[in-house]
């Protein structure tokens, strides 16, 4: 099996507006953390517990990268500016003051690749295997940017997978900081990630040889950020509500135990809800295909999150409306007559309708129906005939 190769150079970092104080701290968390520096961060997808574990280094200027340190009581995650301060005071060309001094590039491994090959790397951390291929990206970054303009790297292991985002200053063989002489067009960037995919194959990593949905769609790290989060809230929803139903089937399972031996009077309400199980069990797959459908899109899982929601309260009316006939209605319904014929005999009749009904109500909400207007029109009609006899 291949697996992908996430590239992203999206995020350009400028000088105004304590931006790149705020990257800075983004980046190297676990260094500032350990030093007793404690600062807040936007991304949603942090785990505060397994920060310690991430692996923070910065450029030593002679050729290797060394762990930060606080320096005169700073965070350590200013010695990337401090490097970033060297590294500017070697531009010899024209200075723009609009120049963008850093670009953060994101190197990641297919999720797909650590559940296959190192599926404990949250407790653990990545195994020697993930380290290697780590490495092999980070060593891909310095012969394409130069090693001069890693300011530095880090491996964060306290998101959603690992990831090591390398931290580039643009600064030319002839003294000029220039974004675009080092991430050119589109053309280019396709150029870079095809080669670090053919580098990453040439150490062994089992690459697909393609362009990933998020190369394709050119999103930016807020942009993709703001994507995941939408596609994680829908799939905790969607669990959620698979949750809600497997605890109503439980329930439901257990009221059914409880009304064996009663007496035969009770026959039809003990019938009914069966009929209620079966139906909690359909809005229990129901909630199943959605949650596998959230991963796809976050449209199909709101749209199994209202289907489930709409048959969660049907369950709910259903079982109030069962709960509200007495033993004392049962025995009038054998005792009386109308027109001579039994009333028994009318209630059973309705009930059983009702049941028809529900039934043709879950059969319409089927998303394999191959009607789908007709299930939007009488969706109402086959609602009605649930609240049984009238």
């Amino acid at each position: 099996m291949s697996y992908t190769m996430t590239f992203d150079v999206s995020h350009r970092v400028g000088d105004g507006g304590g931006h790149r104080q705020i990257f800075f701290r983004h980046i190297a968390r676990d260094a500032d953390e350990k030093a007793g520096f404690a600062f807040a961060h936007a991304n949603k997808n942090i785990v505060p517990e397994r920060t310690r574990f991430n692996f923070t280094r910065v450029n030593d200027g002679a050729g290797a990268f060394r762990a930060l340190e606080s320096v005169d009581g700073r965070p350590p995650s200013q010695e990337f500016e401090d490097y970033l301060v060297t590294r500017r005071a070697t531009v010899t060309g024209r200075k723009r003051k609009d120049a963008k001094p850093i670009r953060g590039v994101i190197l990641q491994l297919d999720p797909k690749w650590f559940d296959d090959h190192n599926p404990n790397w949250r407790t653990t951390g990545p195994n020697e295997e993930a380290i290697e291929y780590m490495d092999a990206s980070l060593v891909w970054a310095c012969n394409e940017f130069s090693q001069e303009n890693i300011v530095g790297f880090s491996l964060h292991l306290d998101e959603y997978s690992p990831q090591l985002q390398v931290l580039v200053t643009p600064v030319t063989p002839d003294g000029r900081l220039s974004q675009k002489d080092f991430f050119k067009s589109p053309a280019d960037l396709r150029r870079q990630h095809k080669e670090l995919r053919a580098h990453m194959e040439s150490v062994g990593y089992d690459v697909e040889m393609r362009v990933t949905e998020r190369s394709r769609e050119h999103l930016s790290s807020s942009e993709f950020q703001a994507k995941a989060n939408r596609l994680r809230d829908a799939t905790q929803d969607a669990e959620a509500e698979k949750s809600t139903y497997e605890t109503l089937l439980v329930s439901l399972e257990n009221r059914a135990k409880n009304l064996d031996g009663r007496e035969d009077s009770i026959a039809a309400r003990e019938r009914a809800l069966d009929a209620a199980s079966a139906d909690a069990r359909r809005a229990q797959d129901a909630a199943e295909t959605a949650q596998r459908a959230a991963s796809r899109s976050r449209f199909a899982a709101q749209r199994a999150i209202e289907e489930t929601e709409q048959e969660r309260e049907l369950l709910r009316a259903t079982n109030e409306r069962l709960q509200r006939v007495p033993a004392d209605v049962d025995r009038w319904l054998d005792k009386t007559k109308i027109g001579g014929r039994p009333l028994r005999e009318a209630f059973d009749d309705d009930m059983a309708r009702a049941r028809k009904a529900r039934a043709e109500v879950g059969r319409l909400i089927d998303d394999d129906s191959p009607l789908p207007e007709a299930r939007n029109v009488n969706r109402g009609d086959a609602r009605r005939s649930l609240d049984g006899p009238q």
